[in-house]
């Protein structure tokens, strides 16, 4: 399996964050077994302690039964979270079907590079890029991307007040130049990691500031990462 590392509550809770932040594809299984139950989930809410909602139920999904032991699944830019619970009732979700609750988790969650976890997806390498903030240039890595939000790991221990202004400047795959602002919305600290400080950033472009590179981006990871699904 590769080398994983246990997450405190604290951490967790963070990462469960970013996943509902950045709408993390989330999918559960039969625990011990790699037999799908559904896919294509999101996080909706969490209570720690207590319990963990996911949303995207479609009409034609069987909902499983109360009871079941699942392991949850999301990915997390170049990183994997999985963690073990068991299915509590369904709930309504105001008028848009059910939301899937699955009791807050006992055993540690555990955190993987994508590289050791082959459920997840194939391997896809992160994209090194420089950002400005504090007066400071960094190197760091961009671990994940959206239309909207942005992962950035950096080896540097950083504080940084939330909200603040960083600069990202990246060279793109195909040659164009991405420079863009992004706003600080999440910072954590992961012990033993190579990278760990992680800024988790939502995007703020300049007016009239062309996001096609991104979106060209973003499509070629996906079409990449599917290609080598299918190949495996």
């Amino acid at each position: 399996m590769g080398h994983s590392s246990s997450l405190s509550a604290p951490v967790l809770e963070q990462f469960l964050i970013q996943a509902r932040l950045t709408k993390a594809v989330v999918s559960l299984r039969l625990q011990g077994t790699s037999s799908r139950l559904l896919g294509d989930l999101r996080i909706h809410d969490f209570r720690p302690g207590s319990s963990l909602d996911l949303s995207g139920l479609h009409v034609r999904d069987a909902v499983p039964g109360e009871g079941i032991a699942v392991t949850l699944t999301t990915l997390l830019g170049e990183e994997v979270l999985t963690l073990e619970s068991v299915l509590l009732a369904p709930i309504p979700n105001g008028g848009e079907g059910l939301l899937l609750r699955l009791d807050w988790p006992r055993e540690s969650a555990h955190l993987h590079r994508r590289r050791d976890i082959r459920v997840a997806a194939p391997e896809q390498s992160p994209l090194k890029v420089r950002v400005s903030l504090g007066g400071r240039t960094l190197d760091a890595l961009l671990v994940y991307l959206t239309e909207t939000s942005v992962g950035l790991a950096l080896e540097e221990t950083l504080m940084v007040d939330l909200r603040s202004t960083v600069e990202i400047d990246a060279e793109l795959p195909d040659g164009t130049i991405l420079r863009c602002p992004g706003e600080v919305r999440n910072l954590t600290y992961l012990k033993g990691q190579d990278h760990p400080t992680r800024l988790d950033l939502v995007l703020n472009p300049y007016p009239g500031m062309d996001l096609e590179p991104i979106h060209r981006f973003i499509q070629a990871r996906r079409t990449d990462r599917s290609h080598r699904f299918k190949q495996d």
